[in-house]
């Protein structure tokens, strides 16, 4: 009898043995449930504080950047922010910007904000390196953001009511704009006997190369050399082209005739508007520094942005090679000249301003 019992409470101590494995094994299996649980919830939690948070925003356009992901930063500007920067210059920029930077390492200094957005200053060791814009468009909870660019501004002086846009965006009256403008290039000009036409002049911001403009077909837009800014109007006519291409040349030869003692200053003065800027500069210059030289020559010569300023007035770009020579020696000067014309009281078309746009020298 005892060696029976004996048996029997082994098979017992046996059977809860297992029982209680499989309860620990359960146990296990219940808590890496509650623990997987957890963590998904604090994952979810996580992730909308991400989407939902400015810190948590920042944070994730930061891995972006560094992830490299130029295209998808390119395309939440786009939809949510007036970005008048094609993508390849907003690519290029902020690869020039963050290059390979480990920006784990950033911290966010906020700015300060407007009614639409709020701006955080981006520091990396120790240094500001961009400043970042955050907006939470209408009907969302998930903050935007985008790297503010370099801030060019460029003015627009516009002719006969013209429409135009930039990088598909249209430029409207919501754009900061002055109207009844002399245009910029004849601003100094005394109008008692010259009348010009009134310009809109707009100013857009946010630029960080030169803007590609687009303008209706039977326009064009020609830029100041002198100023960030650009005249849109209308195209010249075939008379005006072979009118204005006769100032051009004249005037610009003139001026190199001059400046190479191979003409006077009277002679100059004769295509002059006077007592311009540039009519005092160049009456007070000093022309003794040019070398000697037997003659000069005008090789291959182009016309280029000429455009009509109403009736009385034009721009253009004139651009040739100046060889001068002495001997065997010829040396040879590549330029790029933009010149302003008006007419004076005599109807006689006189330059208000030569602006040099390139200027180079080579010999041979």
């Amino acid at each position: 009898m005892d060696r029976k019992v004996e048996k029997n409470s082994y098979k017992e101590r046996l059977k809860l043995g297992s029982q209680f494995y499989i309860l620990l094994i359960e146990l296990f299996v219940i808590a890496v449930l509650i623990c997987a649980i957890g963590l998904s919830y604090l994952w979810y939690w996580l992730e909308r504080y991400e989407r939902r948070s400015v810190n948590g925003a920042l944070t994730n356009y930061t891995y972006m950047v560094m992830d490299h992901k130029w295209d998808e930063i390119y395309q939440m500007d786009i939809d949510n922010f007036v970005e008048l920067n094609s993508k390849e210059a907003i690519t290029n920029y902020l690869i020039w910007l963050y290059g390979d930077r480990n920006m784990t390492g950033a911290t966010f200094t906020y700015a300060g904000g407007d009614d639409y957005s709020q701006y955080y200053d981006v520091y990396f060791q120790e240094e500001k390196l961009c400043s970042l814009e955050t907006r939470k468009p209408e009907g969302s909870e998930v903050w935007v953001v985008r790297t503010v660019s370099q801030d060019h501004t460029y003015m627009f002086d516009v002719l006969d009511d013209t429409e135009f846009s930039i990088n598909n965006v249209k430029i409207s009256d919501s754009y900061y704009h002055e109207e009844n403008h002399i245009p910029f290039g004849f601003e100094e000009i005394e109008k008692e006997d010259v009348t010009l036409p009134k310009t809109t002049r707009y100013t857009v911001g946010g630029f960080i190369y030169a803007p590609i403009v687009q303008i209706p077909n039977d326009k064009m837009i020609v830029r100041d050399s002198t100023e960030n800014l650009f005249y849109i109007g209308p195209k010249p006519t075939n008379s005006q082209i072979t009118e204005f291409t006769e100032h051009l040349r004249e005037t610009a030869f003139a001026y190199c005739r001059y400046i190479t003692e191979d003409g006077t200053l009277y002679e100059l003065n004769q295509h002059l508007y006077p007592y311009t800027t540039f009519y005092n500069g160049i009456n007070g210059f000093d022309n003794q520094w040019f070398s000697i030289h037997d003659s000069i020559e005008f090789k291959n010569i182009e016309y280029t942005d000429m455009m009509p300023i109403g009736e009385n007035a034009f721009i253009g770009t004139i651009s040739f090679d100046y060889e001068v020579i002495w001997g065997d020696i010829i040396k040879t000067y590549s330029g790029s000249y933009q010149l302003f014309f008006i007419k004076d009281s005599q109807d006689l078309w006189k330059a208000t301003n030569l602006a040099i746009i390139s200027d180079s020298a080579q010999d041979r």
